[in-house]
């Protein structure tokens, strides 16, 4: 997928951006606050729906604007399409999604022109919550099946009602029945689907760090149920288990077992990844995961996103950065990259277009101005 042309307006810092972004692989260079982390993040936006930055999607409006517009042409395997997404603020952010003129679903729009997206956040697949690495594996189970994201909401709302029984006073044990199908038929399914993506993920990473010189035993991961599904299980069985499990969430209020609680382990050697590695060995495994779960929707579907990495040289050594920007070369068919240093990275980078990046506009530099 590459990104032939990109109209902003009112995101964050940029009030007002046109770009021809080259194919390849381009460099957004300029000091911390200039706009290039937000140029990426309007870029992943407007595939993906989503931020690689924490925080409410209110943020994005421009402080005073009542909304914003992102509008961006790209041409795939299966020719060019026209994205754009019209966000407006009221009680949260309301979006309107067009394709070429017509307005779609977050579900089809999502299958359209999704971005690999790469950035410091990306620590937190090893340093933190459960959650982080199961919006990884689902992400890329709905890139191998895009019919996994109703499934998703399906469990969402069926949990969302079940917890509200829970909290509620003294329901009546048969009312239950209908959401904790729901949930047991979902569930099992998405469970499937993320054991099938834990396997090819654990495949792809190990070729993914071997290309980036990891030096460590490669981490392995497994998928965890702490019910005890980490086989793929029948909905009969899960379905068992809410029942089972109802007294004891009546006391607590919500659902205490189901995919919503479940976790992706990284471990070394049998010991977790997060206790074992440095700040720069973090950052490497967390991109390595994200290259693998690019690799792998690459090669089962024939995705080639476009993609972006924020602060690309944070915490890495000279080589490990080189042989980092060699395989970014040949990940994608265009590739964006930030950084606040272009005095080291501008070197090691020797195909890549330089922009300049000051109070939200683009600049191109002087020849020669970093190299």
């Amino acid at each position: 997928m590459i990104l032939t042309s990109f109209r902003c307006r009112n995101f964050r810092n940029l009030a007002q951006l046109d770009w021809y972004p080259p194919q390849g692989m381009v460099l957004l260079v300029g000091p911390n606050g200039a706009g290039k982390t937000n140029l990426l993040e309007a870029i992943t936006v407007l595939g993906n729906l989503t931020s690689f930055r924490s925080g409410k999607p209110q943020s994005w409006v421009r402080h005073g604007e009542a909304g914003y517009l992102l509008r961006g042409e790209l041409v795939g395997s299966s020719g060019p399409v026209v994205l754009e997404q019209q966000g407006r603020l009221g009680k949260g952010l309301y979006r309107q999604l067009f394709r070429s003129g017509r307005r779609v679903s977050p579900a089809e729009y999502l299958t359209l022109a999704p971005v690999a997206a790469c950035s410091a956040a990306d620590q937190e697949l090893v340093l933190g919550t459960p959650e982080h690495r199961r919006r990884l594996l689902d992400r890329l189970t709905f890139h191998l099946a895009p019919t996994t994201l109703d499934l998703l909401l399906r469990f969402r709302r069926a949990l969302r009602q079940r917890n509200a029984l829970l909290a509620a006073h003294h329901p009546a044990p048969e009312t239950f029945a209908a959401f904790e199908r729901e949930l047991a038929q979902t569930g099992a399914a998405i469970v499937a689907h993320r054991l099938t993506a834990c396997t090819l993920l654990q495949q792809a990473l190990e070729q993914e760090l071997t290309s980036l010189g990891w030096l460590l035993p490669k981490p392995v991961l497994r998928y965890h149920a702490p019910e005890g599904l980490e086989a793929a299980a029948a909905a009969s069985e899960l379905l068992a288990q809410f029942r089972r499990s109802r007294p004891q969430e009546l006391t607590r209020g919500h659902t205490l077992l189901g995919p919503h609680r479940h976790d992706l382990c990284i471990t070394l050697q049998g010991r977790p990844a997060r206790e074992q590695l440095s700040a720069g060995q973090v950052k490497l495994l967390a991109t390595a995961l994200r290259l693998a779960a690019l690799r792998v929707a690459t090669e089962r579907r024939g995705l080639v996103p476009l993609l972006v990495f924020d602060d690309v040289d944070a915490e890495l050594d000279g080589a490990t950065l080189r042989r980092l920007l060699g395989r970014l070369a040949t990940a994608a068919n265009q590739t964006m990259l930030s950084t606040a240093h272009p005095e080291v990275v501008v070197p090691l980078a020797a195909n890549a277009t330089v922009i300049t990046v000051r109070d939200g506009k683009l600049f191109s530099p002087a020849e020669g101005s970093y190299r």
